[in-house]
């Protein structure tokens, strides 16, 4: 009992989390109202399967109707969209798990291909393509309007896969490693120096000598790496 409400629990916090990152989206929109170039409910979703198991999608088909059906649409037509967004992370997650790796897809360069083939660039054609023919078919978009919408719709879920997905699986898919006193002088060092070449390159006092002190940030990342 305990289990399937812990189970429950997570499934409506998704539905949550893909609902408020969803509005945000969409009140960016501006081809049509239901279709946005910032979409991060996608990557989200595909996080989410791939860390929970494939038991959270109806956490992503609740958000997704619940995003749509307070934007515009009837309740036939955000089915259709809330449908093809759920399929997108399902299929997703799934051709992940057997073609690239799983949660290990980013520890090789052909693993990391695959994923961006699979779940970035082929995958999101579900949505646009179920999302976009169903708000064609229930009038709320212009057939001759449809190749731009969808081209819309797709570019946004492709972004939010290739940037959100992959940054929340290397933050939680692994534990994260504990500092230990011999690594406090380093860790705090690098701190600084992020902060020193933040402040210079942003608040430049060379301004006047057009230095390009951007290229500063490059000595943190060889430090980290």
């Amino acid at each position: 009992m305990r289990r399937r409400l812990v189970g429950w629990g997570a499934i409506l916090a998704l539905a949550a989390v893909y609902f408020c990152a969803g509005k945000f989206g969409l009140s960016l929109a501006s081809l049509n109202a239901s279709a946005s170039a910032v979409w991060p409910p996608s990557g989200i979703a595909l996080a989410a399967v791939l860390l929970g198991g494939y038991r959270l999608w109806p956490g992503i088909l609740l958000g997704a109707f619940l995003v749509n059906i307070t934007t515009q649409g009837s309740v036939i037509t955000t089915g259709g969209v809330a449908v093809g967004n759920t399929l997108e992370a399902v299929s997703a997650a799934w051709l992940v798990h057997r073609f690239a790796g799983g949660l290990k897809a980013f520890e090789r360069a052909r693993n990391i291909f695959k994923f961006v083939l699979l779940a970035a660039m082929l995958s999101p054609m579900l949505s646009a393509t179920f999302g976009v023919t169903s708000l064609c078919l229930g009038h709320f978009a212009r057939w001759h309007q449809y190749s731009a919408i969808w081209l819309t719709w797709w570019l946004g879920d492709m972004v939010s896969d290739l940037t959100i997905a992959p940054l929340l699986l290397v933050c939680l898919a692994r534990p994260f490693i504990q500092s230990t006193p011999k690594r406090i002088p380093e860790e705090a060092g690098l701190l600084l120096t992020v902060a020193l070449v933040g402040s210079l390159v942003f608040f430049n006092p060379f301004a006047a000598q057009n230095y390009p002190l951007e290229y500063l940030a490059i000595l943190p990342l060889l430090w980290a790496a």
